[in-house]
């Protein structure tokens, strides 16, 4: 028997998914029933379940219940969405998705750089094992910052806790490799391209992040950190999330 805040928990999931992060997972945004990059994202997950050891139910189930979803939230402007693979499980849920203010978009936000580091063999994976990630989100709320950063074993800033980071210099877009495999980085680089920035990828210290860093994200779009420089501002603009209403 399952005790939920002191009510009976009728759900049952495997042990490895409640206690151990055995799980798989990725987050998408719907804007006026439009999936962004669904294609993408459920490629990664099956990806990541299978790499994983994890039984995909196929992309099928997941249309399935995507459907249902958006039928439970006819007149929201935007969902966030999340699809969870377990073994012999899957979870669908979303919620209404409000948009951050339109002035960090302009103004920038606040990082923070912390001592938490991301597991040497699943950084790459989108798993539920998910502590160092919130830790770090925890630590850098508490400094007033929107994002914490974390370090690989050798010290390279490689994630944020929620959002892909990128830094910006001289023409140059720069993929911070060594963490998640990011759907919106990566649109976000061939976006680049086709404004006509140099795009490469590359391992970097704290030391070496000099430039503008950006924050990539199925929920936030893409987030500069302080003010943009005027070349990027169309690159924000092209990853706005279009879930404002007047």
């Amino acid at each position: 028997m399952r005790l939920l805040n002191g009510t009976p928990l009728a759900l049952a999931l495997p042990e490895a998914f409640l206690y151990h992060g055995a799980s798989v997972f990725t987050t998408l945004r719907a804007e006026g029933g439009r999936l962004l990059w669904l294609e993408e994202h459920l490629a990664r997950l099956r990806r990541h379940a299978l790499a994983l050891g994890l039984s995909y139910p196929g992309d099928e189930a997941f249309l399935e219940d995507l459907e249902a979803l958006l039928r439970a939230f006819p007149k929201a402007p935007c969902l966030r969405l999340r699809f969870t693979v377990g073994e012999g499980v899957r979870l669908s849920e979303a919620r209404p998705y409000a948009p951050l203010p339109l002035s960090l978009y302009r103004e920038g936000v606040r990082v923070r750089l912390t001592g938490y580091r991301v597991h040497p063999d699943l950084a790459r994976y989108k798993t539920g094992n998910y502590l160092p990630y919130r830790l770090a989100l925890e630590e850098a709320r508490k400094e007033g910052a929107f994002e914490g950063l974390l370090l690989d074993a050798f010290g390279h800033v490689v994630d944020g806790s929620r959002t892909s980071p990128l830094l910006f210099r001289e023409g140059t877009l720069y993929l911070l490799e060594g963490g998640l495999e990011g759907i919106t980085r990566e649109k976000v680089a061939e976006a680049a391209r086709g404004l006509g920035l140099r795009v490469e990828r590359s391992f970097f210290r704290p030391e070496g992040l000099r430039g503008h860093l950006l924050l990539a994200g199925s929920g936030v779009g893409l987030l500069p950190v302080g003010p943009p420089p005027p070349e990027l501002l169309p690159l924000i603009e092209a990853f706005l999330p279009r879930c404002y209403t007047e």
